[in-house]
């Protein structure tokens, strides 16, 4: 992988993230800070991973506080036509969330000519994930989250793409 690519990636997830926010959940995503990290590792209360390879490697990590987690569920069950009153896995469901977003993230790699295939989310909540420098590029995105109906804040959303050094 090279930079370049790496920065096609980045872009490409600045411009789906926040419209698919917008058209799913009705809620205004604005991007406060972007750019390379050298977080040595990754902790979160609510973290899900998703993994994609083929000629692009990585992993991206879409995590959230508690705050953030209880403010963006209700929705997320709603845009599922899941009822929020029933038993449900909260982490489930924030999982196929997030899956849904690497999903799109493909399509659009796949558009412009990249073979990716996304593999199943896993729940990451409250663990420490270390992040190997010899093996990844680290690059993180950060959130502002508001309701765009009740213009409330909801919280801040963290994108942490990990993509693979060759």
């Amino acid at each position: 992988m090279d930079p370049l690519l790496d920065e096609k990636i980045v872009l490409t997830l600045s411009q789906i993230f926040p419209e698919y926010f917008r058209e799913v959940l009705e809620v205004d995503a604005r991007r406060e800070a972007f750019g390379p990290s050298k977080n040595e590792g990754i902790c979160y209360e609510s973290c899900t991973c998703v993994e994609f390879t083929g000629e692009i490697n990585g992993k991206l990590f879409i995590a959230m506080d508690g705050y953030t987690k209880l403010k963006l569920l209700p929705r997320i069950a709603k845009s599922f036509q899941i009822d929020p009153t029933t038993k449900t896995t909260s982490s489930s469901v924030i999982m196929e969330f997030n899956n849904q977003i690497v999903a799109q993230l493909s399509g659009e790699m796949h558009t412009g000519g990249f073979d990716m295939e996304i593999h199943p989310p896993e729940n990451l909540s409250n663990k420490m994930i270390p992040v190997d420098f010899s093996k990844y590029r680290q690059y993180i995105l950060i959130y502002f989250l508001k309701a765009v109906k009740e213009k409330s804040y909801l919280g801040r959303i963290y994108l942490i793409l990990l993509m693979q050094k060759f």
